[in-house]
């Protein structure tokens, strides 16, 4: 089994009016814990994150998007512990910066072209991991390991996108 909880907080709009009245801020905190239990079909005790002991994650994210010329700038940061567990594993983005066991940092600015139907948006990525195993799933494939400590680890990530929406 596993349990997991979250609190996020939206504030729209920092002022009634002005520069701050188009301005959001966000934040979460969010929470996983694993209790993995019985025998996998060698006799062993089955693992969860490469543990056989119930195992506690941490995640805080926390940005703004802020008005910007025509468009909206976003600022975003994300932090998760070494036991963290997303469940976010269905993401379509190459880097699940939601599930990472590190750092992730990411900038993104977002233009409308035609209204809401057409937009385009430039985004930046990177994460800074601190443990292996970030988005994956149970058993042994999520056992955290110090990426500075294990042989052949990835260290890093950079993502830079560039896309075109159209919305009918």
């Amino acid at each position: 089994d596993m349990d997991g909880a979250a609190l996020s907080v939206l504030v729209d709009g920092l002022s009634d009016d002005g520069y701050l009245a188009d301005a959001k801020v966000i934040g979460s905190f969010a929470w996983s814990k694993t209790r993995p239990s019985g025998l996998d079909q060698n006799g062993n005790p089955n693992q969860m994150l490469g543990s056989t002991e119930s195992e506690t994650g941490t995640s805080y994210w926390f940005g703004t998007q802020l008005p910007l010329l025509d468009g909206k700038l976003g600022l975003e940061f994300n932090h998760g512990s070494k036991y963290w567990y997303s469940f976010t594993n269905g993401s379509s983005d190459l880097l699940n910066k939601l599930a990472t066991r590190g750092d992730a940092y990411e900038a993104y600015y977002d233009l409308p072209l035609v209204g809401k139907n057409l937009t385009a948006q430039l985004r930046y990525t990177y994460i800074d991991y601190d443990y292996t195993g970030s988005d994956t799933f149970f058993g042994w494939t999520g056992t955290p390991t110090d990426v500075d400590t294990t042989p052949g680890a990835v260290q890093s990530a950079t993502n830079v996108r560039l896309y075109l929406r159209y919305r009918y």
